[in-house]
């Protein structure tokens, strides 16, 4: 699948204002709808996103995509997910967020894929191998 990248999606939605939303999609002044979508997957990996704390009628300046981080169950387990914050904000100000959500399933053995959709294109993606491991 291809993807546009995190540029390209500021691109386009510098600009424009979020009139309504729920945990799964954002809607947009031009109509445009923002959701978030797992778009590959392998067996038994998943991947999800949910957008909190929006803030109706802000003007989208600018989206900053924080670090994807790798994270463990636990010490003894294999399985590992990524997960990543993507701020919207309005001048200084967030005005909505997303948190993203990728594992590589049972074992660690597979992978997934989630990424924002607009309008049938898929941006930003997040690989459940991307990521930091946390200190």
């Amino acid at each position: 699948m291809r993807y546009k990248t995190e540029k390209e999606m500021i691109d386009r939605l510098v600009g424009k204002k979020i009139i309504d939303w729920s945990e799964d999609r954002l809607k947009l002044d031009d109509g445009s709808v923002i959701t978030i979508e797992m778009t590959e997957f392998d067996c038994c990996a998943t991947a999800y996103g949910n957008f909190k704390d929006v803030k109706l009628n802000a003007v989208i300046t600018d989206i900053r995509f924080n670090r994807p981080i790798l994270n463990s169950y636990d010490e003894d387990c294999y399985e590992t997910f990524s997960t990543q914050e993507v701020v919207f904000v309005h001048n200084q100000n967030k005005i909505a967020q997303a948190d993203l959500y990728a594992d590589n399933g049972n074992g660690d053995y597979y992978y997934s894929v989630v990424a924002f959709k607009i309008k049938n294109i898929y941006y930003a993606p997040l690989d459940s191998n991307d990521g930091v491991k946390e200190q």
